[in-house]
């Protein structure tokens, strides 16, 4: 064979090769449907919790594998709280020492702020006095202020504890109100039938993704800015996976509707079973729906990641999460443990327990710049945060780093721009939900997928152009 001609061959072998090794590009990029483990869907607005259901209260079971028999049960008496676990419940707490909450305090304290607290709920408390509003209960029907957990409790106090004389603990955002909505219980379960097979069993506990998504849209509805869930559901991830679109919705909702959504991370488990870097194998709901919440990691005593700590891409800031010391329900004091259903006593460890410093914050940012809306609102949070490694950037353990409370309240952010005037006022203004109409969310991903299959087209295009062209070339002119 002559030279022009084994070069013709090459040249066209080099285009089908082009041709070939793009081609599979093109199918994967035009299916937009796909989506790897751990990506959420598009929201879904149409799944946004009714009015009718937000005000159901109690709630019943709704789930596709099993079918609720009877009503929710206690399954054990509830445990007087307050414990010091041999800590020192006096003196000022090593979180509370970290973050300087003191100091924030000379800035902001959340005065004006409604913070929600989806748990257990909240018991009353004299350092929480005349700041309690009674959100609903969705286990039993009866009031957001009783606690038979303590969990609630603790939390609230972490947000929005009052100072006393008797020690230095002292709530992120003291001023704020306490909107307790009692949504999940461990003291609690609900007898079931699976549909499956027909087998009577019991839930765990009371509460689920369903009483969670009705929960938000009922805080959104009392006017809270501020809403935290120390809670979370794990689930196994795979490829275009749809869990809890109405836990999505309603987040989203609460988001657009200017309210600072901030969630746990979740803490591993059984069920919960840690991620790889850069692997997804666990999602844990609501965190990863991560363009509309703000989720928080633990950190332990060192401001290391807390090994109980869920980690994932959807992880935001950090807070501290182990030794924590706040209020006791049931008592007028404080406490380092809880004892749950099985009357075992644990210590406050747990991303449930760094929530609510995040969601603190969140409270004192909106009362220090009324004119910030929710997501520049999460977005200080996230700019101001202090990640240990150096160089600002995002991990799956941590997210932005450790918050900076001093720093969220002091920073510059240049792209927050100049304060709107009448800032404050739209921000308290409360979403009804009475007759709202829920728009659709156009989903960006068709819109992507066909610019960038366009763009493959066309530099596919230009390479067998300039093949066929040098070609041509070869065949007019013969060997060079």
């Amino acid at each position: 064979m002559t030279a022009p001609g084994r070069r013709r061959r090459s040249l066209v072998a080099l285009a089908a090769a082009v041709l070939c090794l793009a081609g599979p590009v093109w199918p994967a990029a035009a299916q937009p449907s796909f989506r790897p483990p751990g990506v959420p869907p598009a929201v879904d607005m149409s799944a946004v919790p009714s009015p009718a259901s937000i005000n159901a209260m109690p709630y019943l079971v709704n789930n596709p594998a099993t079918r609720q028999i009877g009503p929710v049960e206690q399954q054990a008496p509830c445990q007087p709280q307050g414990t010091s676990g041999g800590q020192d419940l006096a003196g000022e707490p090593p979180a509370q020492q970290q973050l300087r909450i003191r100091q924030a305090h000379r800035y902001a304290t959340g005065r004006g702020q409604r913070v929600a607290v989806i748990d257990s709920g909240v018991q009353p408390h004299p350092r929480l006095l005349g700041r309690m509003i009674d959100g609903g209960d969705y286990i039993e029907g009866r009031t957001g202020l009783a606690d038979c957990d303590g969990h609630g409790t603790a939390v609230a106090g972490l947000i929005a504890a009052a100072p006393d004389a008797g020690s230095q603990f002292v709530g992120t955002a003291p001023a704020a109100q306490i909107l307790a909505i009692r949504q999940a219980s461990t003291f609690y379960s609900v007898p079931l039938r699976r549909l499956d097979t027909g087998e009577q069993t019991r839930s765990p506990m009371a509460g689920d993704t369903v009483s969670m998504a009705r929960a938000v849209m009922r805080a959104v509805q009392l006017g809270a800015t501020v809403i935290n869930i120390s809670e979370a559901a794990c689930f196994p991830a795979e490829p275009d996976q749809v869990n809890a679109p109405d836990l999505q919705a309603a987040v989203h909702y609460a988001v657009e509707h200017n309210a600072v959504v901030v969630v746990a991370a979740a803490n591993t488990s059984g069920s919960c079973k840690q991620n790889s870097p850069g692997k997804v194998t666990t999602i844990s709901s609501p965190g990863w729906f991560d363009a509309d919440v703000l989720t928080v990691a633990a950190t332990d005593g060192n401001g290391e990641p807390a090994d109980f700590s869920l980690h994932g891409p959807w992880v935001d800031v950090a807070a501290p999460g182990t030794d924590v010391v706040s209020l006791a329900a049931g008592r007028s004091r404080l406490t380092s443990g809880l004892v749950n259903s099985h009357g075992q006593l644990r210590p406050l460890d747990g991303t449930s327990f760094a929530v609510p410093y995040v969601a603190g914050l969140a409270a004192l940012v909106r009362e220090r710049f009324p004119h910030l809306s929710a997501r520049q609102v999460m977005h200080r949070i996230e700019q101001t945060a202090q990640h240990g490694t150096g160089p600002r950037r995002r991990s799956e353990d941590v997210g932005y780093g450790l918050i900076d409370p001093v720093a969220a309240l002091t920073a510059v952010i240049p792209e927050e721009g100049r304060p709107q005037q009448g800032g404050a006022a739209a921000a308290a203004s409360p979403a009804q939900l009475s007759g709202f109409q829920p728009q659709s969310r156009d989903s960006t991903l068709p819109r992507t997928v066909a610019l960038v299959g366009s763009a493959a087209a066309f530099v596919l295009l230009g390479l067998t152009l300039l093949v066929v062209q040098v070609v041509k070339r070869h065949q007019r002119h013969g060997p060079g």
